[in-house]
């Protein structure tokens, strides 16, 4: 559960605005004769046939821009925001996220060893099963003299019943300075002690660290 390093010597993320011609109106003495009655309808026929025209292509400009708007190319739908059913994070899950309250935070901890101590960041946050809803970080001393920086990510396994233990499936190294010093974890479960701790436990070797709140 530590994220320790490999040991040493080898340490193990829009067309131009229409114009409408204003045609001033001809003196009286001039007025053209009025067009025939049948003229006069097929002259209104294609009025109403421009402003039909006029009328579906700004439908069909306000929908590019529409589409636009929200992402989405014109001629495209765009795609639907999020649903109701996100958090504020966008991991929430049957109206509340997955982890318990309780384990949501920035812990940290320490190893002990030869070079001197290792120190170990964790940080739960809030998700639903098989997002990754652990981060670790881990610093410390190598053999060679140089130091190790790793960090992973681990998802939540299963729901938690109650208040716990939460299970966190196998980390994967997100970053690692040197890379060969960062080896993946195994399966850990997490749980909350009396005195308000939280110990990580390696899944079927026994081995564990506690962790204090420092948020």
């Amino acid at each position: 559960p530590y994220g320790a390093p490999t040991a040493a010597p080898h340490p193990a993320h829009h067309p131009a605005p229409g114009r409408t011609a204003e045609q001033p109106l001809p003196p009286a003495h001039f007025a053209p004769t009025p067009p025939p009655p049948a003229r006069e309808r097929r002259s209104v026929g294609a009025t109403v046939a421009l402003v039909a025209v006029a009328v579906i292509v700004a439908i069909g400009a306000g929908g590019s821009v529409y589409a636009f708007m929200n992402g989405a190319a014109p001629g495209k739908t765009a795609s639907p925001g999020p649903s109701g059913s996100g958090g504020p994070d966008g991991k929430k899950e049957g109206g509340e996220g997955a982890v318990p309250k309780g384990f949501l935070g920035t812990w940290t901890g320490s190893i002990p060893g030869e070079q001197g101590a290792s120190s170990r960041t964790l940080t739960i946050r809030q998700g639903k099963v098989g997002d990754q809803v652990l981060v670790l970080t881990a610093e410390g001393p190598l053999a060679s003299g140089s130091t190790y920086h790793c960090e992973f990510t681990a998802p939540l396994s299963d729901r938690p019943a109650g208040d716990g233990p939460v299970r966190i499936g196998p980390s994967a190294v997100s970053s690692g300075r040197p890379a060969s010093s960062c080896t993946p974890g195994k399966p850990t479960e997490l749980t909350l002690l009396p005195g308000g701790d939280l110990r990580r436990s390696t899944v079927g070797t026994g081995e564990s660290l506690i962790y204090t709140r420092s948020d």
